[in-house]
């Protein structure tokens, strides 16, 4: 994989936490597996590779696999990292989340836990750890910047009943705070990707102040292809690379 200028990443990993759902996914398609192409100035960047799949007690159960280049103006290096979110059945708030690095900075984590409204992170870092609190409020989601299936849980929490952009809280895990974000319907339609053609809602994503995504989803929620114009990234399904 290359790159073809320097490139900067924002590469503090975070997860998509839900509240009660607003969109329920069209049907059950689990177990459920997928793979993505990560292109920064369409040259190949990384991979992403997502399992879900439901154990004995209905629970769904989110593991994935990353790999990105990222670049701090002088160096290129290899970020790892894997992470897994279990919601219980018929949930989109997770009752626990992990994020393990296992490239360069392999041993640094953190781990979520949400219980009784309150969210317990644990960040280990350099072999120290800290825990933060707080409370889960009802508007309340946890993005990753690059954990790009997560944004489906994100679409699940959008009312297509109401108009205009609807407000969320984004929490952090690795400050263990919030961010105002805000998600609008663009719209419905088809997309063409070669000879396969996709019924597609496409949003609109800001992180306020930060930075704006646009994305589409196919009609199980699921990412087909999201688009970050100021950090020149694009992230689509393999099979719909040309």
């Amino acid at each position: 994989m290359k790159l073809s200028k320097p490139v900067l990443l924002l590469v503090s990993a975070c997860l998509l936490w839900l509240g009660a759902a607003a969109h329920a996914v069209a049907k059950d398609d689990y177990p459920y597996q997928q793979s993505y192409a990560i292109l920064i100035n369409n040259e190949d960047a990384g991979t992403e590779t997502v399992v879900e799949k439901k154990d004995g007690e209905g629970r769904v159960v989110s593991t994935s696999e990353h790999v990105i280049l990222v670049t701090d103006g002088m160096a290129l290096n290899r970020l790892q990292f894997s992470t897994r979110t279990v919601f219980p059945k018929g949930a989109l708030i997770p009752e626990t989340y992990s994020n393990q690095y296992t490239g360069g900075a392999a041993g640094d984590s953190y781990d979520v836990l949400i219980s009784k409204g309150q969210i317990t992170r644990t960040l280990t870092r350099n072999g120290q750890t800290v825990v933060a609190k707080a409370t889960l409020t009802p508007n309340m989601v946890l993005v990753d910047f690059n954990v790009y299936h997560q944004y489906e849980h994100l679409v699940r929490r959008f009312n297509p009943k109401k108009s205009g952009a609807q407000e969320f809280a984004n929490y952090i895990p690795v400050i263990g705070n919030d961010v105002p974000l805000r998600v609008t319907l663009l719209g419905e339609g088809a997309r063409q990707f070669g000879d396969k053609r996709i019924d597609v809602r496409n949003f609109r994503v800001e992180f306020v102040g930060i930075q704006t995504v646009t994305l589409s989803v196919d009609k199980n929620d699921r990412l087909v292809q999201l688009d970050s114009p100021s950090q020149q990234l694009r992230v689509i399904r393999k099979d719909l690379l040309p």
